[in-house]
């Protein structure tokens, strides 16, 4: 007779005191269950200390009836235990040079020399004895930092909970939303030519197993039974869309009926009467500026949070160690969710490179083969009128004028579009003349007035089908990808009164009606870009104040904008203003200008402004916007800017202190933006570590490209190859080693078969690899990280999907488990500029506390995110024990800077 044999219970499993089967209970079988969630708010070493032994003594299995192979997981309760996960108290060797004598010691010193010989052995001290509350005047450094970010968030109206687009009940979407189970391939209104447009209402016509969402919709009135557009085919069938059916007219008419119901939100009127504050002045910010540079250049504060951040890493690791199997089981116990169908919101989508190469290079041919004749483009001054055929013979040979196939788009054209295109002919229209170029470039200038830009003679309908086509529709398909797209402002020829012809904002809004380019999937951005210099060198601009009205004067002047549908409009589906910072701003300096010179009085010689500078006046435009626009009841906009690329360039803005740009725009992004850090794997390999722990600390939302960060500056490194010359010689010999340019050297590490590249300036970086962007590490350690694809025209992307493509190499590279991947998408969607309406629906988040037991979520140090239920992972599959642990490691932080600072 055979004897079955049962293997012991193993404690590889988290919750093996609950899944067990001890020796005595062998008949008695349990099922499964999730471990205890955690409360963000619970510490697990608040628990009594009175708790019944006897009761633990009979949950919990004997060591003795585990397998032996697993006794090394049994979780202890010691004091070095507590140490460990609280990370205190925290030991640091002590500074060989500025260690801080004890006086005793410096008595005995006089007294008798030797005395010191025992001081200066090298021993451990606990982080406390540094005395970091002598740093910054006897106070807290960090809670001043608080303090004032606080300040500058709620004058300028950042904050969520007085943004009215957060008001779920009173805030009007248009259109508004789909049902809670409606599929691109279900809607009706889509299976035909054209249909009307009530159809969206009509549930009972949709193909699919409707269930109401608990939520009330807004009361909105029937759609119209018509709505014209134009219409785009692609292969001989029409490309559907749902902005097929949005109406302006119905548009005006509620936002008539809403403002009259209610001219300011619950929240809004909240926040006028308690939080409003008046707007810091610009001495107040350089003061405010200066106290933070003093506190990240402080020696002491940067050594204890080189330790804190890789105490953050290592605690994460030993995390994934101890419950990677819990998270995996609870990603399992939720049914019907999972990454691919949860929300992911690309936060950073370049409308300039938002089509692939080959997506715009068969567009292209397409155009060629079927509109060959068609009148595209007249010259502003001539009048002269080119065809699509006229302008592919330019630089061309007869007999292959048209026999160019899916080359349309090459490698030259991009790197002429990429670094000189779109740093300076793009952002100032009608700059340059094409006939005074070169034939070569000639055709590129006209192929990208023709395809890529909206304001031209065809009125960008090429630009439009081009989004239509590769963007809209497909995410609309898929559902659960969105983007905010940020497009560039335009700086065009000053008119008076700026008058809606020669009006960025107007034109553009005026292009997305047109075309009906209106989208659930969609949201913008609008970036603002350093070339003051190349404004006032072509007498745009007299000064930088003329910079600043441009932008914000169209908006300001409540005449102009109240009689303009179209942009208010486009305003409710603005998130953000963004200041690009690219690494071939304007630099030198010819006439060093006082830094307190108000913008009305910077002229110097065209001198570009420095990026405080920049990024100040964009705030108090800002403050001032959304002041206006919250007495109106209407959405606010966030401030964002980029991390600049150069870490080695001095900043112009220190006066009596030392620092590089790279420094400059973290601070500023610290002090002004509420909106989250674009492009943020600089700040990684900052000089001062203080400024990703206080990024960590305050977690404010960081946007890293990782794709885009290895490809983008790919053909800015060839450039330079072939500018020295290097791109001819077989095997350039290394540099000098103490030169500056042997440090790019040594830190390239590429294949053999890559030449590599020498330059000697020394505020290049060093060529990026995707395995040495720091986002992963940046996530593991806490960070509030989200992934963007930016630019997929530049990126060499591969398939339709570009964001889903980001995150699947992410997750081979680094192989992510469905925990982090769906960590990353709740991220983008609170991290996100979208209603509040849809972060209810997609992460149960709401600005409004509804019961005190719900988790909440704090961003940037100001906002708090609370969830509408005590368990939301039926809407984003995030583990609750991911979420507890990075809550309670998060308040345990506080907890240490508190005790050793406080």
């Amino acid at each position: 007779m055979t004897q079955s044999l049962h293997r012991r219970p193993s404690l590889l499993f988290d919750d093996y005191e609950k899944t067990i089967i001890i020796p005595e209970q062998e008949g008695h079988t349990r099922a499964p269950i999730l471990p205890t969630i955690i409360e963000p708010s619970e510490s697990s070493f608040e628990k009594s200390e009175n708790e019944d032994a006897s009761k633990k003594k009979k949950d919990r299995p004997y060591p003795k009836d585990v397998s032996i192979d697993d006794m090394d997981m049994i979780s202890l309760n010691t004091s070095f235990d507590r140490q460990m996960i609280l990370g205190s108290p925290m030991y640091l060797d002590p500074l060989e040079e500025t260690n801080r004598i004890n006086p005793v010691i410096l008595r005995l010193q006089n007294e008798d020399k030797k005395a010191i010989h025992h001081y200066s052995r090298s021993v451990p001290s606990d982080a406390s004895n540094f005395h970091l509350e002598e740093i910054q005047n006897s106070e807290n450094p960090f809670a001043s930092i608080v303090e004032m970010r606080s300040k500058y968030i709620l004058s300028s109206a950042q904050d969520s909970s007085s943004n009215a687009k957060n008001d779920v009940k009173n805030w009007l979407l248009y259109p508004e939303p789909l049902p809670k189970f409606w599929k691109f391939e279900y809607d009706k209104r889509f299976n035909g030519d054209y249909l009307s447009a009530n159809h969206l209402s009509n549930q009972d016509e949709l193909d699919i197993n409707f269930t109401p969402d608990p939520t009330p919709l807004p009361e909105l009135e029937t759609l119209p039974q018509s709505n014209t557009v134009h219409i785009f085919t692609k292969n001989g069938k029409k490309i559907h869309f749902t902005g097929e059916y949005f109406d302006l007219d119905q548009y005006s008419k509620l936002e008539k009926k809403t403002k009259s119901r209610n001219t300011l939100s619950p929240m809004a009127q909240l926040h006028s009467s308690q939080n409003q504050l008046s707007i810091p002045t610009f001495d107040e910010f350089k003061s405010d500026f200066s106290f933070i540079i003093d506190t990240i250049q402080s020696h002491k504060l940067n050594e204890i949070a080189e330790k804190r951040l890789q105490y953050l890493l290592d605690k994460f690791e030993l995390f994934q160690y101890l419950s990677s199997k819990s998270e995996i089981q609870e990603n399992k116990l939720v049914p019907y969710r999972d990454f691919y169908n949860s929300r992911k919101i690309d936060m950073d989508y370049l409308l300039s490179g938002c089509v692939t190469q080959r997506q715009l290079s068969e567009f292209i041919w397409e155009k060629i083969n079927l509109e060959p004749n068609r009148p595209v483009y007249i010259h502003p001054k001539t009048k002269e009128i080119l065809t699509l055929k006229q302008i592919f013979e330019i630089s061309c040979a007869p007999e292959e004028s048209m026999s160019i196939g899916l080359k349309v788009i090459e490698d030259e054209f991009l790197e002429w579009y990429q670094e000189t295109y779109l740093l300076q002919d793009h952002l100032i229209p009608g700059l340059v003349d094409p006939y005074t170029l070169p034939s070569k470039k000639m055709r590129f200038f006209l192929l990208t007035q023709v395809f890529l830009e909206f304001d031209n003679f065809i009125k960008g309908e090429y630009l439009a089908e081009l989004i239509i086509r590769y963007i809209i529709n497909p995410i609309e398909k898929s559902k659960y990808q969105l983007i905010q797209m940020s497009v560039d402002f335009q700086f065009y020829p000053e008119c008076p009164d700026y008058n809606e012809t020669e009006n960025w904002w107007n034109k553009f809004s005026d292009w997305l009606s047109r075309w009906n380019l209106i989208s659930y999937n969609i949201r913008w951005n609008v970036q603002i870009s350093r070339i003051f210099t190349k404004l006032f060198t072509v007498k745009r601009v007299s000064n930088f104040q003329e910079f600043l009205n441009m932008i914000f004067d169209p908006l300001l002047k409540t005449s102009k904008y109240m009689g303009h549908l179209q942009l208010r409009y486009f305003l409710t589906n603005v998130c953000s203003l963004d200041l690009v910072i690219n690494r071939k701003d304007a630099y030198l300096w010819k006439e060093f200008t006082d830094v307190n010179c108000p913008p009305i009085n910077w002229e110097a010689k065209g001198d570009n402004p420095t990026i405080a500078h920049y990024m100040y006046y964009l705030f108090a435009g800002i403050a001032k916007l959304n002041t206006i626009r919250q007495d109106r009841g209407e959405n606010a906009i966030t401030l964002r800017n980029n991390c600049s690329p150069t870490s080695n360039r001095t900043s112009q803005f220190g006066t009596s202190h030392v620092f590089t740009d790279q420094i400059e725009s973290l601070v500023c992004n610290l002090l002004l933006c509420n909106g989250g850090l674009l492009q943020g794997e600089p700040i990684w390999k900052t000089q001062s570590l203080m400024l990703p722990y206080l990024f960590y600390l305050f977690q404010i939302p960081i946007i890293v490209a990782p794709l885009s960060s290895v490809s983008s500056l790919s053909s800015f490194w060839q450039s330079i190859q072939t500018t020295s010359g290097n791109s001819k010689q077989s095997s350039p010999s290394p540099p000098p080693p103490n030169s500056p340019s042997s440090l790019i050297y040594e830190e390239q590490q590429e294949p053999e078969s890559v030449k590599p590249i020498y330059t000697r300036d020394i505020t290049l970086g060093e060529q990026p690899t995707y395995s040495l962007n720091p986002f992963m590490k940046m996530f593991k350690i806490g960070f509030k990280v989200t992934i963007s694809s930016k630019s997929v025209l530049f990126n060499s992307s591969y398939t339709s999907e570009p964001i889903i493509e980001e995150f699947s190499v992410a997750a081979s590279i680094y192989l992510l488990n469905a925990a982090d991947l769906c960590e990353l998408s709740r991220n983008s969607v609170i991290s996100s500029g979208y209603e509040g309406w849809y972060k209810k629906h997609w992460a149960g988040v709401t600005v409004n506390r509804t019961d005190l037991k719900f988790p909440q979520e704090t961003l940037g140090m100001i906002d708090e995110w609370y969830d509408n239920e005590i368990d939301t992972r039926i809407k984003h599959n995030v583990p609750m024990i991911r979420r507890g642990y990075r809550k309670e490691t998060w308040d345990q932080e506080w907890i240490f800077i508190n005790e050793q600072i406080g």
